[in-house]
C-alpha cells in the first residue's frame, strides 16, 4: 500500500514540477494547497505572490527555456502520517546544460484523496561552472 501511495505522490510531484517549468499557473494552482508557502532566496511568499510572479515572468519571456526540465539527483521521502516530507538535491536542465542546482524540502499532504503540496523551501547551490569560475584550483578566492 505504501508503495502505491508514494507512486501517486511522485507522479503528482512530477506533474507539479512540469507545470512549474512550463509556467502553467493554472495547473500549479490546482496542485498547491491554498495555504501553500514558498521560501527561497527572496524570502517567504504565499501562493498568490508566487503564482503572480511566475505569470509576470512568463509574460515578459523571462522564464525557463522550452524543453527545460527538473531532475532529482537525491530524493528522500519521509512519511509523517497524512503528510510526506520530500527533500533532496536536484537541478533544472536545458538540454544537457544545468541551469540551476538546488537543495529542496517539500511538504505534501493528501486532501480528498489527492496529493497537494503545502510548502517548498529551496536554496540554489553552486554548479560545476560556478565552482570553476569562483574557486580556481579548488580554493575560494577573496
Amino acid at each position: 500500500m505504501e508503495g502505491t501511495v508514494h507512486e501517486k505522490l511522485l507522479e503528482t510531484r512530477r506533474q507539479w514540477y512540469a507545470a512549474y517549468i512550463d509556467g502553467n499557473v493554472g495547473r500549479l494552482d490546482h496542485l498547491q494547497r491554498d495555504d501553500f508557502v514558498l521560501i527561497d532566496e527572496t524570502g517567504l511568499r504565499g501562493k498568490l505572490d508566487q503564482l503572480g510572479g511566475i505569470a509576470e515572468a512568463v509574460a515578459a519571456d523571462r522564464w525557463f527555456a522550452r524543453h527545460s526540465q527538473a531532475e532529482d539527483l537525491i530524493l528522500k521521502l519521509v512519511p509523517l502520517g497524512e503528510a510526506v516530507s520530500v527533500y533532496g538535491h536536484g537541478r533544472i536542465v536545458d538540454g544537457d546544460r544545468a541551469r540551476f542546482s538546488l537543495n529542496f524540502s517539500e511538504l505534501w499532504q493528501q486532501e480528498d484523496g489527492e496529493w497537494r503540496v503545502r510548502s517548498l523551501h529551496f536554496t540554489r547551490t553552486a554548479t560545476p561552472a560556478d565552482w570553476q569560475r569562483n574557486w580556481p584550483k579548488g580554493r575560494p578566492t577573496g
